[in-house]
């Protein structure tokens, strides 16, 4: 499916696209689909991931993830004032790709280390990817079974290109690779006391550079891995295909640390697509994103921009630090920061009864203006978003603004300092660095 110049082009290799008239707007158009070709879970995701922050360790430690650091990082966000929720401990805590074993020598008390956290109150998720390093144990076991690896037409083992060199990769569509995977994560949880796992990669790119898949489709590999992913009930998934109705926990794809871009200015359009195709349950990246060479010291880091990622992600269903602010900002930027995960922890229950609201009836948590209120000028609102029916969020997508035009949908609308304002108006609007506006439709 492609846009360009006005015009939606659609183009089918297989059987003929089917076109419908559904009449209505785009809440009708895509309830018609979802019935038709995503119909939902009941069962919500996991609620931790909702009403509380995450923490993922991935800026502050890189590669060089141990367990002096996790729980250092783990404790700062506690001194800093932010409730304990979901701690993702990133790559480089295991011993190799596909030996999901934490490293002796970087963590050599990993159960005392889950035992204190959760102790502080978090729960704890490790990353992992599908893919084992060549020559390797775990490669040779997976190898002696019948259908672990993905293997060429002539039966050679697939070695694929991904972000940190080439590995062989297990065939998650094979009981024998599920198996395979089950035994050593089941061993971190019970033996270690992980709760679950962030399962990164597997994305369709890899797959489709590696060229002789033997027979099997980058899409059907893709699905695999995050069907897999969604029987773990503490998980994190994106780049996800055909998960539209799934519990899945979805992360957008990597933003960089940029007002234009791939960065803050796509947050929105991409959470609009995702909801619209199936795949509420988003998280729009880290704040600030992964681009963890702006966070180093001379980095490139902007500070502002880091502020109003955190406030364009505060009423996300789910809100993701990485990098520690308190390391990073000071004075009023960390307190507005700060302040952007306090609203989301005190609005996580609200959010969370939403999570199950979209279980039940498949209607999206986050949506363009144009999705309740098709009519005009609502269409071409795109940098407004509503949660649910009741909550307008307005935030400042552009570096220096300090107010910016807020268009108010039909209804009363009441923002956080308690003025009211009536719906079917476009107000300019005071937004300085510590201001996200939200406003809440008043019943009636």
């Amino acid at each position: 499916i492609r846009f360009a110049a006005g015009v939606l082009r659609a183009e089918s290799s297989g059987a003929p696209l089917e076109l419908k008239a559904t009449g209505g707007g785009l809440r009708e158009a895509y309830l018609a689909a979802m019935k038709a070709h995503f119909p939902f879970d009941p069962t919500p995701p996991e609620a931790l991931f909702y009403t509380r922050p995450q923490n993922n360790t991935w800026v502050e430690l890189l590669y060089q993830q141990n367990q002096e650091g996790v729980l250092a990082y783990a404790r700062s966000v506690l001194a800093n004032g932010l409730a304990p929720g979901v701690l993702m401990i990133d790559d480089t805590w295991q011993e190799d790709y596909g030996l999901w074993r934490f490293h002796p020598g970087r963590f050599p008390n990993p159960k005392a280390m889950c035992r204190e956290l959760h102790d502080l109150g978090f729960s704890v998720m490790v990353w992992l990817v599908p893919y084992l390093s060549a020559d390797s144990p775990s490669f040779r076991k997976a190898q002696a079974l019948p259908g672990a690896l993905l293997r060429r037409a002539d039966g050679e083992p697939v070695l694929l290109s991904w972000w940190n060199g080439y590995s062989a990769a297990l065939d998650l569509r094979q009981a024998s690779a599920r198996a395979l995977l089950d035994e050593q994560l089941h061993a971190l949880q019970e033996e270690v006391g992980v709760d679950g796992f962030k399962f990164d990669g597997g994305g369709l790119n890899a797959y489709a550079q590696a060229g002789d898949l033997g027979g099997a489709t980058p899409s059907e590999l893709n699905q695999a891995w995050f069907q897999y992913a969604a029987s773990y009930r503490f998980h994190e998934a994106k780049d996800s295909w055909k998960a539209g109705g799934r519990a899945i926990n979805q992360r957008l794809r990597d933003k960089d640390h940029a007002w234009e871009g791939e960065g803050l200015a796509c947050i929105l359009p991409d959470a609009f697509n995702a909801s619209l195709t199936g795949h509420p349950y988003l998280c729009p990246d880290m704040v600030g994103g992964g681009e963890w060479t702006c966070f180093l010291p001379g980095g490139r880091l902007d500070e502002e921009l880091l502020v109003r990622c955190a406030q364009a992600s505060a009423l996300f269903p789910m809100l993701q630090f990485s990098v520690a602010p308190w390391r990073v900002l000071s004075g009023p930027a960390l307190q507005a920061v700060l302040e952007a995960g306090r609203l989301h922890e005190r609005l996580g229950g609200e959010i969370y009864r939403l999570v199950c609201q979209t279980a039940k009836t498949g209607e999206p948590l986050l949506t363009p203006l144009c999705y309740y209120y098709p009519q005009p000028p609502y269409a071409q609102v795109l940098d407004e978003f509503l949660l649910g029916r009741d909550l307008l969020v307005c935030p400042v997508l552009q570096k220096g603004c300090r107010e910016r035009e807020v268009v108010f949908p039909p209804g009363l609308w009441q923002g956080a300092d308690g003025t009211r304002y009536p719906g079917g108006q476009t107000l300019r609007l005071a937004a300085p660095l510590e201001t996200l506006l939200y406003f809440r439709r008043i019943p009636g």
